[in-house]
């Protein structure tokens, strides 16, 4: 498999867009399965990274994450209209 390396922040980053977001119950469960299933771990302290933050505060942490974990190197502003 290619790139497996980029898997754990991109599900952060998603767990993160999900829970400051409309948060999708779906969505939620699926993540929380993965992070368990995939790497033996909870989402916790995530959770407790998330609560009282809004999506436009933690966008640039998890940008950053994203550019400095992983091979994405998208665009802000598509980022920020689309979430």
């Amino acid at each position: 498999m290619k790139n497996t390396k980029e898997i754990k922040p991109i599900l952060t980053a998603l767990y993160c867009i999900n829970f400051l977001g409309n948060k999708d119950e779906d969505i939620d469960k699926i993540l929380k399965y993965a992070f368990n299933s995939i790497f033996d771990c909870n989402t916790n302290l995530l959770t407790l990274a998330c609560v009282g933050r809004t999506k436009e505060q933690a966008l640039p942490e998890i940008l950053q994450i994203l550019h400095e974990d992983t091979n994405y190197k998208g665009d802000v502003k598509w980022l920020l209209k689309n979430i």
